[in-house]
């Protein structure tokens, strides 16, 4: 394509460019879409500018983009080892990963011996009003009562960069992401995990909703990449771990320190580790950047595993959409693949959604605009339950499949509440005591 910007890549001419971003927990996608949905062939010389800019600064730097500023809607904050936040308080130790809107370090902080280590995590300029004004109250004043340990935040400040004022919350330290175990299944040649592993991270999460939901707090992100584990902490074990593998040094690009993420990497598991062992696994839900409490709405781009209500004409989500997340986790977790993989119109991607789990469309939902141009049923798309048994035996995907029915509903008052999938029998399995394992 040869127009008034130069040369501009096919993959442009698509219907939305897709950027891979990666962080601690895996890949992110920041989608830019042309004006008309409806016509991909219509692109603004501005948008085909702003990708074809965005890809050449990407491939200058190896991860966050330091130097777009919060003008281009970053403003990430330049770090470095040994440098001190907040008044010398804490001293950056290393990087332990970044996403779209923030960065992550590990500080060390003399004030306590107990607890030597934090994470900072840094919003970008562009992010922190947000985290400041909306995100962090509800952090404090809500969350803060669900005794979800992980979400104790110890600290928070401003800091200032270049690029302007950044938001920052001293937040506990985590380590290496499940979806690391997952690629070492996948590379012995298994579709996924084996279905102990999946049970066994479902009742995690569900632990988490379950205490999220009492209160009414949304969670937005159960995703594969905000499934973590704790590191190894006790004694002097993140020290070793530290001396071990220091931290990697800056390159300077553009006047900026850039370095690639170190995650704490003294905790690890085996993919086939058995069920007396995957009962101790110290796996975390992470990922709280997104919470909501009511009135809950849909983030603009935010993707919540494509929710069918958040697909409408006039798009909703709830605390029933945190369980569709769970279902649609569940299925790539022993699979190894997404459930739904449209990448097409909304109404294109609730027909997919219609036919992979043979449901039906609510009927307060057929005036809206999406839903009344669904293209016809098609029978030619294999079903939940046949996708299923393709990578488990036949009782595995007959019990897992009646779980995920409780999660996969396109009605989302149909679905079943946290609090009741953690009481499935599926789930329970994995609830029991090391000691009832073999």
């Amino acid at each position: 394509m040869f127009g008034k910007w130069g040369l501009v890549s096919a993959s442009i001419q698509q219907a939305y460019l897709r950027l891979l971003i990666y962080d601690q927990g895996g890949v992110h996608l920041l989608r830019f879409r042309p004006p008309n949905r409806n016509d991909p062939t219509q692109f603004d010389p501005l948008f085909v500018q702003l990708t074809f800019h965005l890809r050449c600064i990407m491939a200058s730097f190896p991860e966050e983009p330091l130097n777009l500023s919060a003008a281009d809607g970053f403003g990430y904050f330049p770090a470095d080892i040994n440098q001190t936040l907040h008044d010398g308080k804490y001293t950056i130790v290393r990087k332990l990963g970044w996403g779209p809107r923030s960065s992550t370090w590990l500080v060390k902080w003399d004030g306590d011996e107990t607890v030597p280590y934090q994470a900072v995590q840094i919003f970008t300029v562009s992010a922190s009003k947000a985290a400041g004004t909306s995100l962090l109250p509800i952090l404090q004043n809500v969350v803060s009562y669900t005794h979800v340990w992980f979400l104790c935040i110890h600290d928070s400040f401003w800091e200032t960069s270049v690029h302007g004022e950044h938001m920052c919350f001293v937040l506990p330290e985590y380590g290496l992401p499940l979806s690391g175990v997952l690629s070492d299944a996948m590379s012995n040649r298994e579709a996924g995990l084996p279905v102990r592993a999946v049970q066994y991270t479902v009742l995690r999460v569900l632990e988490a909703l379950e205490k999220l939901h009492k209160v009414k707090v949304m969670h937005s992100g159960v995703k594969l990449e905000n499934m973590v584990f704790w590191p190894a902490n006790f004694d002097n074990e993140l020290e070793e771990h530290l001396a071990e593998t220091p931290p990697r040094k800056a390159k300077i690009i553009d006047g900026f320190p850039a370095m690639r993420s170190q995650p704490l990497a003294n905790y690890t598991v085996g993919w086939n580790d058995p069920m007396r062992r995957v009962s101790d696994w110290l796996l975390i839900l992470v990922g709280y950047g997104h919470v909501q409490v009511p009135p809950y709405a849909p983030a603009r781009e935010h993707d919540y595993s494509s929710a069918p209500e958040t697909l409408l004409g006039n798009p909703t989500c709830g605390l029933s959409t945190d369980v569709w997340m769970l279902g649609c986790l569940a299925f790539e977790l022993v699979t190894g693949q997404k459930l739904f993989t449209s990448t097409g119109t909304p109404s294109e991607r609730l027909a997919e959604i219609r036919d992979v789990l043979q449901d039906t469309i609510p009927d307060a939902w057929q005036r809206d605009p999406n839903i009344q141009v669904l293209p016809d049923p098609s029978t030619s798309v294999e079903s939940l339950e046949e996708r299923l048994r393709q990578v488990l035996s036949e009782c595995e995907a007959t019990e897992m499949c009646a779980f995920l029915q409780g999660c996969l509903v396109i009605n989302p008052a149909a679905r079943q509440s946290a609090r009741d999938l953690r009481k499935d029998d599926w789930v329970e399995a994995a609830g029991k005591c090391r000691c009832c394992y073999p």
